[in-house]
């Protein structure tokens, strides 16, 4: 009878980036379930994790998203058709405009957000809460320490 061959250590970036699709498969199928069906990954990660309660302005939505104005501004007006976001005089400079949650934009934030606590909970109950934490504290460590993750760089939001 042959011998099975041994099993490489599973490689960490792919383990990342699989559980990174995890997560935005399910947040997305959460979202469709309750209706967001014309939400897609790039409306989630390039503008509402990146968005300020109180308003942000478009240049700083794309500057965090690291993407070009002229993309950004693309996003936020499907958003805008879609009612998921408004655009809004600046309220500290009436010249200029921030984007905001609209009614439905609040709700799919809300939604992300009773998401990812569910998706802690089960993590946590899979491997230990301890675990969980572990792991959050070790890539906050590993993203602290790298040179293009510095202080300039906005975290991650739940939505």
């Amino acid at each position: 009878m042959a011998e099975e061959p041994a099993r490489a250590a599973p490689f960490l970036p792919q383990l990342i980036s699989q559980s990174f699709n995890l997560i935005l498969d399910e947040l997305l199928q959460r979202l469709a379930e309750a209706g967001h069906k014309d939400l897609r990954p790039t409306h989630c990660l390039n503008v509402f994790r990146f968005m300020d309660c109180d308003g942000t302005r478009p240049t700083a939505l794309a500057r965090r998203a690291g993407m070009t104005p002229q993309a950004m501004s693309e996003l936020v007006s499907y958003l805008e058709q879609r009612d998921y976001v408004r655009r809004i005089p600046d309220p500290a400079d009436g010249r200029g405009r921030v984007v905001v949650y609209a009614e439905r934009g609040l709700d799919a934030a809300e939604i992300s957000a009773t998401y990812f606590a569910d998706m802690e909970a089960r993590w946590g109950a899979i491997v230990g809460t301890d675990r969980l934490q572990d792991v959050t504290s070790a890539l906050t460590q590993i993203l602290d320490a790298s040179p293009s993750h510095g202080a300039g760089t906005p975290r991650a939001s739940a939505s």
